[in-house]
């Protein structure tokens, strides 16, 4: 991991060891590892997997993803690249009873899908690959005055005058549980507040699933045994009233969970919180914040930047492949097309 340039969070043996506990049932993991006299030079964090698209069976071999994981790749050393991406796609097209290929949520910025298409198209393989909504971050590396300075006049001045209304209630403060022995308790608070508002009545919310739960549990307890768990809390009287589930590594801040106590929404406790959060971001001297997850609206609040991800399927040039790729990629487009037209 540390010669190589993912995103090393995501891809981390603690990260998807956690995932596989929590997800893994019903799915078959397939690891490939590359080694180069001896040394590990490459590995690709897969699994297998049997679903249906289009009411017809699926033989799936697929990067280890679900919608709680930001971000995907190819573990590769570097100056490795060019060596390994052949070598490693001989090991994914010989994989028996395998229908297709998906590389998952893959940054824009990674060589992986340029790399992976290419061979598989020279080998007679049908692709195809789509754009996921890009996903804002925020550039620190600066004062917090001049972060700050940089958002617009309207909602600094929200910012100001809502915190000032909420100090009436009662001494306002940040709280940070990174030990391991506050986790649980700690995070059925955090759970509590993120299903209080719109997540809850949706069924999104973490503790709507009790796989999901667990998930995010076990994880804060191993990141913070890693020193790079930070539970965070916005308190008002000594309420916790928001909430932003963070990691960090190295430089850059992880949103991973964020919500606030609809009681308090006048106030926006969430994005009171996100500002004392980047306030002592800057302070420390950390590079980047990252959201993580989709573009909602009130992110371009904080930001303008944006990473993109994409996703590569690539079908076996066989009759029932053959039918799956047409499907998605000509038929359902062309549907879309005339829907919207209308």
């Amino acid at each position: 991991m540390a010669r190589s340039a993912v995103d090393q969070t995501f891809l981390s043996h603690t990260w998807l060891r956690t995932w596989w506990e929590s997800f893994g049932e019903g799915k078959q993991l397939h690891i490939i590892t590359l080694r180069d006299g001896g040394e590990l030079v490459a590995a690709a964090p897969m699994m297998r997997t049997r679903s249906r698209m289009y009411g017809l069976k699926l033989d799936t071999l697929e990067l280890i993803y679900n919608p709680h994981t930001p971000r995907c790749d190819f573990i590769i050393a570097n100056n490795c690249e060019e060596a390994v991406y052949e070598r490693m796609w001989r090991e994914l097209c010989s994989t028996d009873r395998c229908d297709a290929i998906a590389l998952n949520q893959v940054p824009d910025t990674s060589p992986t899908i340029p790399a992976i298409e290419s061979l598989a198209q020279a080998d007679g393989w049908l692709t195809g690959q789509w754009a996921s909504p890009p996903s804002p971050y925020i550039p620190l590396n600066c004062e917090y005055e001049q972060f700050f300075a940089s958002l617009k006049g309207g909602y600094r001045y929200n910012l100001r005058k809502r915190f000032e209304r909420l100090g009436k209630l009662g001494p306002v403060d940040v709280e940070v549980i990174r030990d391991r022995a506050g986790v649980r308790d700690a995070m059925a608070d955090g759970l509590k507040i993120e299903a209080a508002a719109w997540k809850g009545d949706h069924g999104t919310a973490i503790a709507s699933d009790p796989a999901v739960t667990e998930f995010y549990v076990k994880l804060a307890e191993r990141q913070a045994d890693l020193g790079q768990l930070h539970l965070t809390f916005l308190r008002v009287g000594g309420k916790r009233i928001s909430f932003n589930y963070l990691l960090r590594n190295n430089k850059t801040l992880y949103g991973v969970k964020i919500g606030y106590d609809p009681e308090y929404h006048t106030y926006s406790p969430g994005n009171a919180l996100l500002n004392l959060i980047l306030q002592k971001a800057c302070a420390d001297g950390l590079a980047e914040y990252d959201f993580l997850g989709v573009n909602d609206e009130w992110k371009f609040d904080w930001t303008k930047e944006t990473r993109q991800h994409r996703w590569l399927f690539l079908f076996r040039n066989h009759l029932r492949p053959k039918f799956l790729h047409y499907m998605k990629f000509s038929v359902l487009p062309r549907m879309k097309h005339v829907l919207r037209a209308r």
